[in-house]
């Protein structure tokens, strides 16, 4: 899907009690506002804010017609394999005109693997 000023990318992550979980996602969402002029945010599964369903409302709002999903988790476990799918089944039933889609999780994409291994290889 090619990026549009009607297209929007959401980084949802699990969320944390602690506030400074949040810090490295907020980082991610930056370089990303940096990089392009697509809108982009966060949204968390738990503890935090904006949910899912409140990040898909105000880019709906803000007259996105396109939303992909990013899993920011290292690994699909029953959040990505459960829990996403029935948050965007009920977002897609309350804006039925909104193309909704979700990517793999982070950690299955192999630049993302690369860099980890790289950095692990030199995190001496």
């Amino acid at each position: 899907m090619p990026l549009t000023a009607t297209t929007g990318t959401i980084l949802f992550a699990h969320g944390s009690r602690d506030p400074q979980w949040r810090v490295p996602f907020e980082g991610i969402l930056k370089k990303m506002q940096t990089l392009s002029d697509s809108p982009a945010s966060l949204a968390f599964l738990e503890c935090m804010t904006p949910t899912l369903d409140q990040a898909i409302d105000d880019m709906v709002s803000a007259g996105i017609e396109q939303i992909t999903v990013i899993p920011v988790f290292l690994a699909v476990g029953s959040h990505v394999r459960k829990d996403l799918p029935t948050l965007l089944e009920t977002a897609r039933l309350k804006h039925p005109n909104l193309v909704l889609r979700a990517s793999a999780a982070i950690g299955e994409q192999e630049a993302i693997q690369d860099a980890i291994a790289a950095f692990a290889l030199t995190a001496y």
